[in-house]
């Protein structure tokens, strides 16, 4: 089922030892010697604050490095440079303009697959404030003329360190400080919040910090047990692939193309095997990492170990740009999946697992549903499930009404088929007492978890152009049926679905200090993912694109956050999991990071006096602002600190 290996790095002597760099591509770094003179790459010195202006500089400015400067980094960097031209750029007017890429770019942009082999776009366009979309074409059948686009290239990185050393990051980070530059960093794109793009910015590009190491038995401080040595880049598809190979079980992201090591696990980063295993971030061993000074620098449980913790769990692209790990590694693992749906809407699907209610019945299934999300989280399994609606389609000949379906299924790691079937009878039946007349699903079997990730087709995801926000429910909001917490719950989700038009979408799991076991339980990963049992996404599909306004695009956040206030309002001093949540979530310190958050500033302080690494959202980023994106949550503005500082 899986194609032979073909490893992305050199693989290291098993006896070497496991500390200090990883990887070959690691070895190669930046020395004194390298800098000599030049102040443009040289090292930051703490004592040393270097440049403290308010705002970081742009292409134009006065003190925007010359075209030899740049020159001179590319040399510096081996030809590494890329100019920052976003791909669309080859669909309109002027010197990009190429017939046959445009082509090219409509036809695949919309994939993941594309953004990822890109160096300068991300996943979302609107984050960039829609600065250079794809033009706009008639449509057939209509008398009508397509809407005007521009394309501003100053909207994304002017440049672009295509990384595949850790000299290569390095130098980027040097460049960079010593030059007031935006520093944002990119692995595959995906990021719903815009935190891996920036207006005018130096990006570091670290698709292709790729090499896997399995390590049948190693110790590091008290684990002692299996491990790998990853590459920061590996991909969800290809860490299955090193899983399938090795005949082990490792962590990994859901989506396909998501990278395993950078935001998704300084997120904390959750999993199928996350009630089972712990988040991503719990997995962590040791982590490689070149700091704001420009050093590369190992962290474990006893060495930096400030950065240890901060970066598992306190997010991506503030305390440094992690090359490489290592990670837990787990004997193979069975997976049993059972799904099934219902609707209100007529008939369609597989009668055995697909059926039509009425409107009180469908919600009193919903609620039924989550009655036993505690049960299966508790069974180290996770929850899984859509509610969508349909707006009532004004003719005769349509539905008059709005209607609703769930899909939803219960993955259990570590069941047999009929193990699976026994767990879920109990949901099943009391589906069947509301008037929910399904049938106990068979459940899909699959031997190893990359069995259970296979995609025929290959990997690729799609792309978002919308907006969502975020919760993760308590435990208390789910574990009593007849409870307030309980009923005030199901009451907003409904209100959110049936009066707010929005899609719900939830996975529930249970990462809690028990399951993270060490070095996990001790990390920034933040308190509300503990105790969570359910993380609820909701999503806007209102448009965000080039044709929205600005005032439209506001009004539009407007309504969904107030939807979204009410999930807030009946989980006071829960959170939100920050990979999957509100580009302006309220007092977000708090839903992100919890009690951790001062304790991440004073290192984040301390490591980065510089301001060096900003990431929306991230800590420390409420001390700065981008300006000139019309009052939007976007990031193709100038990046200017809050309070001047000279």
């Amino acid at each position: 089922m899986f194609p032979f290996i073909q490893f992305l790095g050199l693989v290291l002597l098993a006896s070497q030892t496991t500390f200090g760099y990883n990887f070959p591509y690691e070895a190669v770094q930046l020395k004194d010697s390298d800098v000599a003179n030049n102040s443009d790459i040289a090292f930051g010195k703490p004592s040393n604050f270097g440049n403290r202006a308010k705002c970081k500089v742009l292409p134009g400015d006065a003190n925007w490095p010359s075209v030899q400067r740049w020159a001179a980094f590319n040399s510096s960097l081996g030809g590494a440079l890329i100019k920052g031209n976003p791909p669309a750029s080859a669909c309109y007017d002027g010197p990009n303009y190429d017939a046959a890429k445009c082509a090219d770019v409509r036809e695949r942009s919309s994939s993941s697959l594309f953004v990822m082999e890109d160096p300068t776009i991300n996943g979302g366009q609107w984050q960039t404030g829609n600065s250079c979309p794809l033009p706009a074409l008639p449509i057939p059948g209509f008398n009508s003329t397509p809407a005007n686009y521009t394309c501003n290239v100053n909207g994304f990185p002017a440049y672009v360190v295509n990384a595949t050393t850790a000299k290569h990051v390095q130098l980027a980070v040097n460049f960079a400080r010593n030059n007031n530059i935006r520093l944002v960093i990119k692995n595959t794109g995906h990021d719903f919040l815009g935190r891996n793009t920036g207006g005018g910015s130096l990006q570091v590009w670290t698709h292709h910090l790729k090499a896997f190491e399995y390590l049948p038995s190693t110790r590091i401080r008290e684990y002692h047990g299996m491990a790998a040595r990853v590459g920061s880049s590996l991909q969800q598809f290809e860490l299955h692939n090193y899983m399938a190979a090795y005949n082990i079980t490792l962590l990994a992201p859901g989506g396909t193309t998501v990278g395993g090591l950078g935001g998704y696990m300084q997120g904390g980063g959750f999993s199928i095997l996350t009630s089972k295993f712990g988040l991503m971030a719990d997995q962590v061993l040791s982590l490689e990492v070149v700091t704001a000074d420009g050093r590369f620098a190992h962290a474990d449980p006893e060495e930096n170990e400030d950065l240890f913790w901060a970066i598992r769990g306190g997010g991506g692209s503030t305390f440094g740009v992690v090359t490489s790990a290592v990670i837990k590694a787990y004997p193979t693992i069975t997976i049993t999946t059972s799904a099934f749906n219902f609707q209100t809407n007529p008939y369609r699907g597989n009668e055995t697992t697909t059926v039509s209610v009425s409107d009180e019945t469908f919600w009193k299934g919903i609620g039924v549903y989550f009655s036993h999300i505690v049960r299966v989280v508790d069974a180290k399994g996770i929850g899984w499930n859509y509610i969508r609606t349909t707006a009532p389609m004004r003719s005769p000949v349509f539905n008059s009404t709005r209607t609703f379906s769930f899909t939803g299924q219960v993955t259990l790691p570590g069941f047999t088929a009929s193990e699976a079937k026994k767990f879920v009878a109990p949901l099943i039946y009391d589906l069947n007492k509301v008037g929910i007349n399904i049938t106990n699903p068979e459940p899909s079997y699959f031997s190893t978890y990359p069995k259970q990730a296979y995609r025929p087709n290959g990997p690729g995801d799609g792309v978002s152009g919308g907006r969502f926000g975020s919760r993760l429910f308590p435990r208390e909001n789910l574990e009593d049926k007849d409870s307030d917490e309980f009923n005030d719950t199901m009451s907003v989700i409904r209100s959110f679905v049936e009066e707010g038009g929005y899609t719900f979408h939830s996975v529930d799991y249970s990462p809690t200090d028990e399951i993270a076991g060490y070095p996990g339980r001790d990390s920034a990963v933040n308190p509300a993912l503990r105790n969570a049992v359910m993380h609820c996404t909701g999503f806007d599909t209102g448009s965000y694109g080039p044709d929205s306004t600005p005032a439209q695009q506001t009004a539009n956040h407007k309504r969904l956050n107030e939807y979204i206030q009410k999930w807030r309002d009946v989980s006071p001093g829960a959170g939100a999991y920050m990979n999957e949540a509100d580009t302006e979530e309220p007092d977000f310190q708090q839903s992100f990071y919890g009690h951790n958050y001062e304790r991440l500033l004073r290192i984040k302080r301390r490591r980065d006096p510089w301001g060096v690494f900003y990431a929306v959202t991230g800590v420390g980023s409420e001390e700065w602002v981008v300006e000139g994106t019309n009052g939007l949550p976007t990031q193709q503005g100038r990046l200017c600190r809050v309070v001047d500082e000279e």
